[in-house]
């Protein structure tokens, strides 16, 4: 008897639904837990299903995990700016104001958990192969779409000054490196002393 397309689709929507779950949950143990501590046992007791259901869909951790770098990162590109920063920079009376705003919008992102799920697979990345040549090509794409969201923040006219391409990598790089600081160092993010130097150098590079 043929399967038609109708018949079939069931099937397939839960097979895409029991795969996301299973990579939601992967993104909740390597949040908890670590990369190290995250194996195929946790991520099944998280996702709630059977050891081969999850089977069927990842046979190993590391085909997992490296499914999970590209889930994050989707995400990530999915993402849009939250509406209440839209609105904050969309009401900033002249560039100086807008690009505090933006900086504060920027440094807010550094907060999110899949920030740290990322690192997680970033810093294994470093030993382990497989799993970096799996996220190298994906991270490219994302780093192209962090330029690009910058720009649609920053708006055209910052854009067009002639320091803004210099100073778009320092803002993010430097904000990323001092986000890991707070993996051994809890403290509140929005009293960050390089939170006004971050916009003192925007404001210095790009209106000057």
């Amino acid at each position: 008897m043929t399967t038609t397309p109708a018949q079939s689709r069931p099937r397939a929507d839960r097979t895409r639904e029991s795969r996301s779950r299973i990579l939601d949950a992967a993104v909740t143990c390597l949040l908890r837990d670590g990369y190290a501590r995250t194996s195929t046992i946790s991520i099944q007791a998280e996702a709630g299903m059977s050891r081969g259901r999850m089977l069927h869909q990842f046979r190993s951790k590391e085909e997992l995990l490296v499914a999970a770098a590209h889930h994050i990162i989707e995400a990530q590109l999915a993402e849009p700016v939250p509406g209440p920063w839209t609105e904050r920079i969309a009401e900033a009376t002249g560039p100086g104001e807008r690009i505090a705003v933006v900086v504060d919008c920027l440094w807010a992102t550094f907060r999110e958990p899949s920030f740290w799920a990322a690192t997680e697979l970033w810093v294994a990345s470093r030993t382990e192969p497989a799993l970096a040549g799996a996220i190298r090509p994906a991270e490219k794409r994302l780093g192209r779409a962090i330029w690009a969201r910058m720009d649609q923040l920053f708006g055209p006219d910052l854009v067009g000054r002639p320091l803004y391409l210099p100073v778009r990598p320092v803002l993010f790089t430097s904000m990323r490196g001092t986000a890991l600081s707070y993996a051994f160092d809890a403290r509140d993010p929005a009293s960050e002393p390089l939170l006004e130097h971050w916009k003192e150098i925007a404001r210095h590079a790009l209106l000057s």
